[in-house]
């Protein structure tokens, strides 16, 4: 078993699936001056206000009374900490009725943490892409079948879950917890021709993990007892997984600056300009890396289709016919494009996902 460092070199969010409304399950208040986001704990506001005084609360949610005042009508000094189940000290300003926030998981004590489900799926996409070829692009759909990964899968890596080499690759979960919690606003970098690449529309207030924090969880790569079940090469021990997930990283790093150098010159905000510059310092951190040692990997919210999926269906003839389409809602509306045209960034142009992973 190996002990693997993940330190986050930009914001990470991963999901607990929960959509948290303002004025209800979060709002803002202030904490040693500063201004910050606060996530409700019902159980202290019960605790605070008493069961006997739930249908006023249950009556000022309906009126869209934020919870803090509602609580201060009890407890006139009540502070963030005594209704808080948590307190988000770096965030976005301008928070307004309307706004939800996506939930960053935590676990059982509350400590903000990477599934090794996540690491792990984001492990296979490397390694999917890394061994994958236009030779199997019959498989992926087509005449009437929903394109489909399944069958490439279980071509390359077992066809059964006893049999899928990926049971074999034990990874752990990483909880955090040293630095901070941020809460950033996500907006998009959309290609369109008669406005800015610079896309407000749809922002989304997201938790996330902040860079620079760091933490430990483990790794295995167990070597199969059946003799018909081969690991591939890419990743036979973790020295070579740590190479094929660099390289892996370092192309698509390298392909997304190239994309956009070509449409830097018709984005009028700056901001293409600007997305480029922080691909590029990521695919220099990359760079860096000690070779089966270290590797920069993407995961989480955020990342992008090209990232999310590995984009290794991109060389297959039939792409745009038959993986686009699906892909892309409403595709015949963007024909005109290529696929993918946006990418989600928070207001300053940061990318969200990163993180550097380091063999202990």
């Amino acid at each position: 078993m190996s002990k693997i460092s993940i330190e986050t070199l930009t914001c990470v969010h991963i999901g607990s699936g929960n959509i948290l409304q303002y004025g209800n399950d979060f709002v803002l208040g202030e904490q040693d001056d500063e201004s910050c986001l606060v996530v409700v704990d019902p159980r202290k506001v019960l605790s605070l206000i008493g069961e006997a005084n739930i249908g006023r609360w249950v009556t000022g949610i309906e009126k869209h009374e934020p919870t803090d005042a509602i609580v201060r009508q009890f407890v006139p000094r009540a502070v963030p900490n005594d209704y808080a189940k948590r307190v988000v000290l770096d965030c976005v300003g301008n928070i307004k009725p309307g706004d939800t926030l996506k939930e960053l998981m935590h676990n059982g004590a509350g400590k903000a943490y990477i599934p090794g489900s996540s690491i792990k799926g984001a492990i296979r996409t490397a390694v999917l892409a890394s061994v994958v070829g236009p030779q199997y692009e019959h498989l992926i759909g087509g005449g009437g079948r929903r394109p489909s990964a399944s069958a490439i899968e279980g071509r390359l890596f077992g066809s059964s879950p006893n049999t899928d080499v990926f049971r074999f690759l034990q990874v752990g979960d990483a909880c955090f917890g040293r630095n901070y919690e941020v809460a950033i606003r996500m907006v998009n970098l959309n290609e369109r021709e008669a406005q800015s690449f610079w896309d407000v529309s749809k922002p989304q207030l997201v938790e996330a993990l902040c860079p620079g924090d760091e933490s430990v969880f483990e790794l295995r790569i167990k070597q199969p007892a059946d003799r018909d079940i081969v690991i591939p090469d890419v990743m036979r021990n973790v020295d070579v997984l740590f190479r094929t997930i660099n390289a892996h990283t370092l192309k698509l790093l390298e392909e997304e600056i190239a994309y956009w150098q070509e449409r830097v010159e018709f984005d009028e905000s700056g901001m293409v300009d600007i997305y480029i510059g922080k691909i590029e310092e990521i695919r220099e951190s990359a760079a860096r890396c000690e070779a089966g040692h270290e590797c920069v990997m993407r995961i989480g919210h955020g990342s992008g289709w090209r990232f999310m999926t590995g984009a290794w269906t991109e060389p297959f003839g039939n792409f745009r016919d038959v993986v686009v389409p699906a892909s892309r809602p409403k595709n015949y509306n963007y024909e005109q494009y290529d696929f993918p045209k946006t990418r989600r960034v928070d207001t300053d142009g940061e990318l969200l996902g990163f993180v550097k992973l380091r063999i202990l």
